[in-house]
């Protein structure tokens, strides 16, 4: 029998709220809709992918960048000499102005410019600071370095071009001596147009040193160092030819009426070393222990004119010297039974005109002897150092040296009142509260290290001469006193001169 089948017209569906009456034109509608909409987002979808790929080579060309720093400050740090633990910086190693370079696994590359600049014109005003021969011959204090990077195969390596970055740094050259950038060595008169040590423009061997009109904020030929040695250095003749630079020499054996003139650092060499006495003359040595009858003389009092030797007169101007505190404070320290402020480099605790009993005590220039035994009025017996709040062992500040009458440090009893002298035994297990000190050292703390604290908690400062109305005694020199302790520069005694090391890069931007 045959299978049929038919169409068989089917029942009329009823119209209603759910009949599909219109799904054809609503397919139709969602099509047009899904190709608009398929349209509009593609250039999105293209441009995202586009801007990825702009961000990744921009990524790429910040890194190439910042690789080049890297590899400049690795040639700057490697740029020593001498045993490990004792490296010194070495001006022949130093990198050429000019850097390029590129990642072999990433041919990621990159090009540095290094600009060398020396020590301030004016001041500590950087601005003013000119930049230096390429490759320097003189030491420089900063570089500052310019790296451009990119990640583009045969992209041009210059500030600005297309598919570079470009990042800009200082490198700032760490010393020994961070707080001894040089100072001015004028005469105590004439205070109006005062006159200071001039080392002239590039001096050599055996060019004579003159005393000239001060330079206002001072200039590379008037910035003198005082060094441990005791020598007279002009700062900028350190150079490849004079590495130590070039010291004040009157010739051996010491004459009066020999010129003073420059001759290589010889360091504690008896015809170089040069001590600031009780009355602020530079007097000679002979042997390098005990000091001589010659003194570093203006050859005519009050004008311009050449140093020679001559005598020891007091003649303020002629012999009497008031050296800048950036010059350092020569041989003066906790070694000698000292006590040097760090912000005024070159003042130290001292009994006001060797009197015991003047109302308060000043910090005046340090003395100096080649032996280290200066005046008493300068030299104290100090108690231990400590390095915490917990170990610290209060103790008295005590005259010391030969002659000394026995007095200590007083404090007083208000904040930001003068320390005094008061007559006291030379031992004593019970001492009164009121001449207990502690002095400490590196502690770690940015407050209590190098401070020196009184049984009141407050710490021992120099007033401040920057101030508009400063509190000075008769010559100029800072009162001292004991205020609220903090970070500041003026509450640190005998503190290392690199205290204030900046950080060695800083300044890191894109430009």
């Amino acid at each position: 029998m045959r299978n049929r089948f038919w169409l068989r017209r089917g029942r009329q569906r009823a119209a209603g709220p759910y009949g599909d009456s219109g799904s054809m034109p609503m397919a139709i509608m969602v099509t047009i809709v899904g190709l608009g909409l398929t349209a509009a987002i593609s250039p999105v979808v293209v441009n995202t992918i586009s801007t990825t790929r702009t961000a990744g080579l921009r990524t790429e060309s910040i890194d190439a960048a910042t690789g080049g720093l890297d590899a400049a400050l690795a040639q700057f740090r490697s740029s020593v000499i001498g045993p490990i633990g004792a490296e010194v910086g070495s001006l022949d190693d130093l990198p050429p102005c000019e850097i390029a370079g590129v990642d072999p696994a990433t041919g990621l590359r990159y090009r540095a410019t290094i600009t060398y600049y020396g020590p301030p014109e004016e001041g500590d005003d950087e601005s003013t600071a000119l930049p230096l021969d390429c490759p320097p011959t003189e030491v420089p204090t900063r570089a500052v370095l310019t790296v451009t990077g990119s990640g583009v195969a045969g992209a041009d390596l210059t500030e600005g071009a297309p598919n570079t970055r470009t990042v800009q740094a200082t490198y700032k050259f760490r010393s020994k001596t961070q707080n001894i950038s040089g100072g001015a060595i004028p005469l105590a008169s004439p205070a109006t147009n005062p006159l200071c040590m001039d080392g002239g423009e590039n001096p050599a061997p055996g060019t004579a040193v003159w005393m000239r009109r001060c330079k206002e904020n001072g200039s590379d030929e008037q910035r003198f160092s005082y060094t441990t040695n005791l020598n007279i250095k002009l700062m900028s003749s350190e150079s490849t030819d004079y590495p130590e630079g070039l010291c004040l020499d009157a010739g051996s054996p010491q004459r009066s009426g020999n010129a003073v003139v420059f001759q290589k650092c010889l360091g504690r060499q008896a015809r170089q070393q040069w001590s600031l006495d009780n009355s602020s003359m530079f007097r000679g040595t002979s042997d390098g222990v005990t000091l001589n009858n010659f003194c570093i003389n203006a050859e005519d009092a009050g004008i311009t004119s050449r140093l020679v030797l001559g005598g020891c007169s007091g003649a303020t101007n002629r012999n009497v010297f008031r050296p800048e505190a950036k010059a350092g404070a020569g041989m003066a320290s906790a070694a000698t039974g000292q006590l040097v402020n760090f912000q005024q480099f070159s003042r130290c605790l001292d009994v006001t005109n060797h009197n015991p009993n003047w109302p308060y005590m000043i910090v005046w220039f340090c003395k100096q002897a080649p032996d280290g035994n200066v005046s008493w009025n300068q030299q104290w017996s100090l108690p231990a150092l400590a390095t915490s709040k917990e170990t610290a062992v209060p103790g008295r500040i005590r005259t010391a040296g030969s002659g000394n009458p026995g007095y200590c440090l007083r404090r007083p009893d208000s904040n930001n009142g003068y320390v005094t002298m008061v007559s006291c035994p030379a031992t004593d297990a019970r001492p009164p509260a009121a001449l207990l000190w502690t002095m400490y050292g590196e502690t770690g703390n940015a407050v209590t290290r190098f401070s020196v604290v009184d049984s009141n908690n407050r710490c021992l400062s120099p007033t401040d001469l920057k101030v508009s109305s400063p509190d000075t005694h008769t010559d100029g020199t800072a009162k001292v006193i004991v205020t609220t302790c903090s970070k500041a520069w003026l509450q640190k005694w005998n503190a290392p001169p690199s205290l204030a090391q900046p950080k060695a890069l800083s300044g890191t931007t894109e430009k």
